[in-house]
């Protein structure tokens, strides 16, 4: 039985080892979140935009005197973001290892329909009202695009 000598192995395999180990190590890359999506961060911006629209034109250009800030005057407001917001979780939700903008999507939705169904059931919104509104969703948003953003330092 011989043995193989050190020296007389290096030469011969270990550069054939060496390249195959970075060959096969190059072509592999672990994912573990979605890839950004520069349509879908777009999608973001804009409609973080609609809602800040929505409650300062209902902050600046009503009052809850008079019955003006009553649900029905916004109705359509509403349907339009909420469309918007399924729109956006439906983007994330078919889209692999993308757990955490799915979720962060969600919350949005739904605090968009508890929101809505408060305004509904209370048939006016104060202006305090308003403003932790703006304030919940801003953080919202900048939490969807920080996540975006992350996927594209990544890529």
């Amino acid at each position: 039985m011989s043995k193989l000598s050190y020296p007389h192995f290096l030469p011969k395999h270990f550069f054939v080892l060496i390249f195959a180990f970075l060959l096969i190590t190059s072509s592999c890359r672990i994912q573990l979140i979605a890839d950004y999506d520069a349509n879908i961060s777009e999608q973001i911006e804009r409609t973080a935009m609609k809602v800040e629209r929505f409650y300062l034109t209902m902050l600046e250009t009503t009052t809850v005197e008079n019955n003006g800030r009553a649900y029905d005057h916004f109705t359509e407001g509403y349907i339009d973001i909420e469309v918007e917001l399924i729109s956006l979780l439906n983007r994330n939700q078919v889209r692999p290892l993308n757990e955490n903008s799915v979720r962060i999507c969600e919350i949005t939705l739904e605090l968009w329909q508890k929101y809505k169904l408060e305004h509904k059931e209370d048939n006016s919104i104060s202006d305090g009202v308003i403003g932790l509104n703006r304030l919940t969703f801003s953080d919202l948003f900048f939490a969807m695009q920080v996540a975006e953003r992350a996927k594209e330092l990544i890529d």
